[in-house]
């Protein structure tokens, strides 16, 4: 009798393993649509934004600091796509509320931007995205938050999930 069980439990393990073999289907990405996204943070998941950390060394020459965007698709892009962003303080209004955060908003002279426009070149899906981090306007005890938001994705989708980014800043002494 236990013979018995023990050939029904291998009989259906197998059949259960060779059900999996047969199934090939595949998520099909060629049909998805392009999106404008910043890629790069930790997803809070509760629709409030992302954020990533960033630390500076306090110095008198400003710091370079990146943020990615991303062309996010199956293809490249045929041609050039220009992103526009914008500094955000209402993304950090509802991302600290959301997330139980009191983040102060970075003073306008804490950071520069060459534009708040940059282009996606044909045939590429990331670029950078460059800001100067003015450590010398800074408080180091405070933590700060720059929130970038995507406002134009260049005639494509923004994403839903990744449209903002949240840069949250500390600073340490040399």
């Amino acid at each position: 009798m236990k013979r018995i069980f023990t050939y029904i439990a291998a009989i259906a393990l197998a059949g259960s393993l060779s059900s999996c073999l047969k199934d090939n289907s595949q998520p099909d990405f060629t049909q998805n649509k392009p999106v404008i996204e910043l890629p790069v943070g930790s997803s809070a998941g509760n629709g409030a934004g992302n954020s990533i950390a960033a630390s500076f060394t306090i110095s008198e020459t400003p710091s370079d600091y990146f943020i990615y965007v991303n062309y996010a698709a199956p293809e490249t892009n045929t041609s050039d796509v220009g992103v526009t962003l914008t500094v955000d303080a209402a993304a950090l209004t509802k991302f600290n509320s959301a997330n139980g955060k009191n983040y102060t908003m970075i003073p306008s002279n804490g950071y520069s931007l060459a534009s708040n426009k940059i282009t996606i070149p044909a045939g590429q899906r990331k670029v950078k995205f460059p800001i100067k981090i003015n450590t010398l306007n800074l408080d180091p005890t405070k933590t700060y938050a720059l929130p970038i938001t995507i406002t134009d994705g260049g005639g494509y989708t923004i994403s839903g999930n990744f449209s903002t980014l949240i840069s949250v800043i500390t600073l340490k002494q040399s």
